[in-house]
């Protein structure tokens, strides 16, 4: 039972990464989600990146960070479905998952804003945990 919630949470977080990066990539000048007010004291806005904003970069790097999270979201959604015992992923899960998961903390590295403080936890908590098991796998 502990090994489907651990892969159901998996693919769920891999799904909303790949749903992240997929707006990016077909939306790469859409406006920032508005904000609460009790947000205004964080500098950027919600769903933009801080760096490509900064260094005043356009459309065309934004589609390149989608990118980054679509590649960090399938490679996760990937290695929870080879955790849940499907197919040739399961020989490829630790590799797809700290790939992922890498992937994922440079993603939110370029876009942080502290509502992605819990996918900067599981992310950092899935290299942690597994960066062992592939090292053994190899």
């Amino acid at each position: 039972m502990a090994q489907v919630l651990a892969g159901a949470i998996l693919v769920l977080h891999g799904l909303i990464t790949s749903f992240i990066g997929f707006g990016a990539v077909t939306s790469p000048n859409a406006a920032s989600m508005a904000m609460p007010s009790w947000m205004a004291w964080w500098p950027g806005p919600f769903g933009r990146s801080w760096v490509f904003d900064a260094l005043g970069l356009g459309g065309g790097v934004s589609v390149v960070g989608g990118l980054i999270w679509l590649a960090a979201g399938l490679a996760l959604i990937g290695g929870g479905l080879g955790w849940l015992g499907i197919g040739p992923l399961v020989e490829m899960r630790y590799v797809l998952l700290v790939a992922g998961a890498a992937a994922g903390l440079l993603a939110l590295a370029l876009y942080f804003h502290p509502f992605y403080l819990a996918a900067v936890v599981i992310n950092i908590a899935i290299v942690a945990l597994l960066w062992g098991r592939l090292s053994l796998a190899g």
